[in-house]
C-alpha cells in the first residue's frame, strides 16, 4: 500500500470509517510487528506490544496532523512500548553515541567465501551474519539503522519517530554502518559488496 492510500485512509478512520482503520491496520501492523520484534526479541509480547500500539492509535487518530506523520505516529508509540517492557524486565539501559562500539567479529558457519557467493544458503548465512551484527550496535544507532533500512523510513520520519534532529539521525547511521564494518568478517564484506546499508 502507498503512503498517498495510507494518508487517504488515516483521514477516512479520522472522520469514523471503522472499515479505514482496520485497512490502516492490516497495512501497518506486519511493519510495527517486525519492529518491534526487533527491539525487544521476538515472543509473546511482541503481540501485546503490537496490539497496544493500534488502540493507542484508534484512541489517539485525531492527534496525527497532517497525516503525513502517521508511520512517524506509530512507530513512536511502538517505540515507547518497547521501551516500557524493557523497563518492567530491567533489560532496558539508555546508551550514548560517545559509548565505545562492540569489539567483535561474529559468524555463524566456517563456510568459506570465495567470490560472491550464489548459492541461497550462503545468501541466508550472510544475512544472519549482518543481523547478528545489527543486533550488537549500540541500541539507538541500531535502532535508527533498523527504521532506515528494514522500514524504509525518510531521515526526517526517524527523527519524528526519534524525536531528535535529522542531523542525529545521519550521524548515527554514520556510526552504525562504520561500526558494523568494523564487527563483520572481511569476507562478508567482499561478498556483500561493502554495502553495509
Amino acid at each position: 500500500m502507498t503512503e498517498q492510500a495510507e494518508h487517504q485512509l488515516l483521514r477516512q478512520a479520522q472522520e469514523g470509517d471503522y472499515d479505514a482503520f482496520e485497512q490502516l491496520h492490516d497495512a501497518l501492523q506486519p511493519q510495527i510487528k517486525r519492529f518491534v520484534g526487533r527491539l525487544i526479541g521476538y515472543g509473546q509480547e511482541v503481540e501485546d506490544i503490537t496490539q497496544d500500539t493500534f488502540i493507542s492509535l484508534y484512541t489517539n487518530l485525531c492527534r496525527i496532523d497532517p497525516v503525513e506523520n502517521l508511520r512517524p505516529y506509530v512507530f513512536r508509540i511502538a517505540r515507547n512500548r518497547c521501551y516500557d517492557a524493557l523497563r518492567r524486565q530491567g533489560r532496558f539501559e539508555q546508551v550514548s553515541l560517545d559509548d565505545e562500539p562492540v569489539e567483535m567479529r561474529v559468524s555463524f558457519a566456517h563456510v568459506p567465501y570465495e567470490g560472491i557467493p550464489e548459492d541461497t544458503t550462503h545468501w541466508l548465512l550472510l544475512h544472519l551474519e549482518v543481523q547478528e551484527a545489527m543486533d550488537r550496535l549500540p541500541e539507538l544507532q541500531r535502532q535508527t539503522l533498523i527504521l532506515y533500512c528494514e522500514e524504509e523510513m525518510t531521515y526526517h520520519e526517524i527523527a519524528e519517530v526519534m524525536n531528535v534532529s535529522i542531523g542525529t539521525v545521519k550521524s548515527r547511521l554514520f556510526h552504525a554502518r562504520a561500526t558494523l564494518r568494523r564487527l563483520l568478517k572481511p569476507e562478508t564484506l567482499r561478498a556483500i559488496g561493502d554495502n553495509i546499508y
